[in-house]
């Protein structure tokens, strides 16, 4: 049986359309979790001016920055590091106390996946603010 061609490439378009819809969603979830627990510190746009910044007693880094810093690329793993826990830093508590990580892992520790729910969280954060890169 021959399929024709006018409904093979209608095949296509709907998958790449799904595809489309479903990665735009990824990251508009990605900007939604930013917000939720990231802009306080670290402002909209990620360059430290966020609203509970000026009460710190260290300076929030400009997110924004980071590929500038890292000589034109950005540091996915080092960002998720940062932001789940597997890197300190001084902010978000030591390695015994990593605070997103843990919270994001105790938001879905009875779920099935629990740790790759948490660390998929990280990433979305982690590639929103890619493209808050200046």
């Amino acid at each position: 049986m021959k399929i024709p061609i006018a409904f093979f490439l209608l095949l296509i378009a709907l998958s790449w359309g799904s595809t489309i819809t479903l990665l735009h969603a990824e990251t508009d979830q990605g900007e939604a979790f930013y917000v939720q627990y990231c802009s306080s510190c670290h402002g909209k746009d990620g360059r430290g001016d966020g609203s509970v910044s000026p009460y710190l007693k260290i300076e929030v880094p400009d997110l924004s920055l980071l590929k500038k810093n890292y000589k034109g690329i950005y540091p996915l793993d080092d960002v998720m590091a940062a932001i789940d826990g597997r890197r300190s830093v001084r902010a978000h508590g030591d390695r015994q106390m990593p605070v997103w990580g843990e919270v994001f892992y105790k938001e879905v520790e009875k779920e099935k996946y629990s740790e790759l729910t948490s660390l998929l969280k990280a990433k979305m954060i982690a590639e929103y603010v890619a493209r808050l890169q200046r």
